[in-house]
C-alpha cells in the first residue's frame, strides 16, 4: 500500500547513494580515495597498490577490499543496531549502499558466488540474525552473483576480536573457519562479506579455507573500514 523506505535516510525510496543527497552525506561521507588492498580511506594522489600505512605490514590472502566507509559517526551507530536483534532492517539498505557506491570496481570483480562471514552457532542462540549474512543476500541480488550462506562455518567459539591485540586476533582465528561443501567453492572467485573490517584478520582466516579449497580469488566487501583500532 505505501511506497518501499529507505531505512537509512527515511525518505520513500530506495537508497541508491546518488537519490538520497545530504542524507546519506552526513550518515556514510562519500569516501575520495580508498586503499586498492584494505579499502581503508587514504589521501588524495595516493597509490596504494601495494597497500597503505593500515596494511602495507600485513599479509593479506585476499585480493582487495572494498568498504563503505569509515567505523566512525552515524555510520557506526547503525552498525551497532544492525547487529541489535531489531536492527535486521538496516542491512538491505546498507548493502544496497555499498554496492551503488562501488558498483563499477564490484562489477570489474566478476564475482561468481558471494558468502557471509559465518557466526558460531552459539552466537545464533541469542542473536535472529547474522548482519553479514543481511549484507551479502543485498549485493547478491545487485550483482546477479550466486548466494551461499552455508559454505562456509565458524566452528570454534573466539572472544571478540575488539579485545584483543593485533598479535593476538591473528592466533584468535586459527582453525576457526571450515568448509562444509568444498566442491561449491572451486574454481570460483568469491566475495566475502561483513559488517566490519579493523585489522583484516577474520577475513584472512576465511579466505586461507576457502583458498585452501580451490577457491580462485577472493575478495572482501564491508559496511565499514576501522584502520588503526
Amino acid at each position: 500500500m505505501y511506497p518501499p523506505r529507505c531505512s537509512l535516510c527515511g525518505l520513500a525510496r530506495i537508497c541508491s547513494g546518488t537519490n538520497c543527497g545530504v542524507q546519506i552525506e552526513r550518515i556514510a561521507p562519500t569516501v575520495d580515495q580508498a586503499c586498492d588492498r584494505c579499502g581503508a580511506p587514504v589521501g588524495p594522489h595516493l597509490d596504494t597498490s601495494d597497500g597503505c600505512s593500515y596494511c602495507k605490514t600485513e599479509r593479506f590472502l585476499f585480493k582487495r577490499a572494498i568498504a563503505l566507509g569509515k567505523y566512525q559517526g552515524p555510520l557506526r551507530e547503525i552498525i551497532l543496531k544492525l547487529k541489535q536483534n531489531h536492527g535486521a532492517y538496516l542491512g538491505g539498505d546498507l548493502g544496497g549502499l555499498l554496492f551503488h557506491r562501488n558498483a563499477e570496481i564490484f562489477e570489474k570483480l566478476a564475482s561468481s558466488l558471494i558468502i557471509p562471514v559465518p557466526l558460531h552457532w552459539t552466537s545464533r542462540l541469542h542473536r535472529t540474525h547474522n548482519p553479514a549474512s543481511i549484507i551479502a543476500e543485498a549485493l547478491s541480488g545487485r550483482l546477479q552473483a550466486k548466494y551461499s550462506g552455508n559454505i562456509l562455518a565458524k566452528r570454534k567459539r573466539t572472544p571478540a576480536q575488539t579485545s584483543l591485540t593485533p598479535s593476538n586476533r591473528r592466533k584468535n582465528l586459527r582453525d576457526a573457519f571450515a568448509i562444509r561443501r568444498r566442491k561449491r567453492v572451486v574454481g570460483q572467485t568469491i566475495l566475502l562479506v561483513d559488517d566490519v573490517m579493523t585489522t583484516g584478520s577474520t577475513a584472512n582466516a576465511a579466505t586461507r579455507v576457502l583458498l585452501d579449497a580451490g577457491a580462485a580469488e577472493i575478495n572482501v566487501a564491508v559496511v565499514a573500514r576501522a584502520p588503526g583500532l
